[in-house]
C-alpha cells in the first residue's frame, strides 16, 4: 500500500473530492438536479376576473383579459444548463478524486497531476452533461402532447369566453395540467367555471363547447 502524503496539493484534492462528493448527495436527495423550467404551473384565484391589460405594480406581469388571452397550446419546455449543479458538483468530486490518485497511488508529480485532475474533470463532467441532457430531452419527446391527443379531453373555462372573443381553457393531459387560449365553437358566450369539451384544434386556439348537464341529455 503506498504511502499516504498530506502535502498542501493533497489536501486539496482530498478537501475538494469530500465537498463535491457531499454536494453531489445533497442536490440528489434534495431532487435539485439541474435548473429545470417546471411546465404546466398554473396560478388560479377562484371568483376573481380582471380585465385585459391590467399591470400588477412591482412585478414583470401582464394579466390577460378577454380581448387580449396569452399564448396558445403549452409545451412543455425542460433544459439543462452545462453549470448546472450536478454538473460542477461531478467537476469539483472528479478533479479532487483524479488528483488524488495522481498523486498517492501513480507518484505523478504536482504539476502533471493538476493536468490529470482538469482533463479528466472536464471530460466526467461533459459526459454527466450529456447523460442528463439526453434523458430530459428524450423524456420531453416520449412526452409531448400533440394537438389531436386533446381533442375530445374535458376542460374548464379559467378566463371567460365571449361570442367574438377567445379566452382560456385547462385541461389534463399525460404530461399534467395544461392550458391554452380557446374560442366557442358554437358562438355563444362561455362563463368562467363552466365545464366544457374541446371539440377541435385551430391554429394556437382550442374551440370548445359546453358539456350537457344530465337533465339536458335527458
Amino acid at each position: 500500500m503506498p504511502e499516504l502524503k498530506l502535502d498542501t496539493l493533497n489536501c486539496v484534492y482530498f478537501a475538494l473530492f469530500f465537498v463535491g462528493l457531499g454536494y453531489a448527495i445533497f442536490i440528489v436527495v434534495t431532487g435539485g438536479l439541474a435548473e429545470i423550467d417546471m411546465p404546466d404551473v398554473n396560478i388560479d384565484i377562484p371568483h376573481i376576473d380582471l380585465p385585459g391589460g391590467v399591470e400588477v405594480p412591482g412585478a414583470d406581469l401582464q394579466i390577460g383579459g378577454p380581448d387580449l388571452p396569452s399564448g396558445g397550446l403549452d409545451a412543455p419546455d425542460v433544459s439543462v444548463s452545462p453549470l448546472s449543479p450536478i454538473t460542477l458538483a461531478s467537476f469539483v468530486t472528479s478533479f479532487g478524486g483524479i488528483g488524488v490518485l495522481a498523486t498517492q497511488f501513480f507518484g505523478v508529480d504536482a504539476r502533471i497531476s493538476l493536468l490529470w485532475a482538469t482533463g479528466g474533470a472536464l471530460l466526467i463532467s461533459a459526459l454527466m452533461f450529456l447523460f442528463y441532457s439526453q434523458i430530459l430531452i428524450r423524456s420531453q419527446g416520449s412526452s409531448e402532447i400533440r394537438r389531436s391527443d386533446i381533442v375530445g379531453l374535458e376542460a374548464e373555462v379559467t378566463v371567460p369566453i365571449g361570442a367574438d372573443t377567445p379566452g382560456q381553457v385547462t385541461y389534463i393531459t399525460k404530461s399534467g395540467r395544461m392550458s391554452s387560449t380557446a374560442r366557442s365553437a358554437t358562438g355563444k358566450p362561455i362563463p368562467r367555471g363552466q365545464l366544457v369539451e374541446i371539440v377541435r384544434v385551430a391554429g394556437p386556439q382550442a374551440l370548445v363547447r359546453p358539456l350537457r348537464t344530465e337533465e339536458e341529455s335527458e
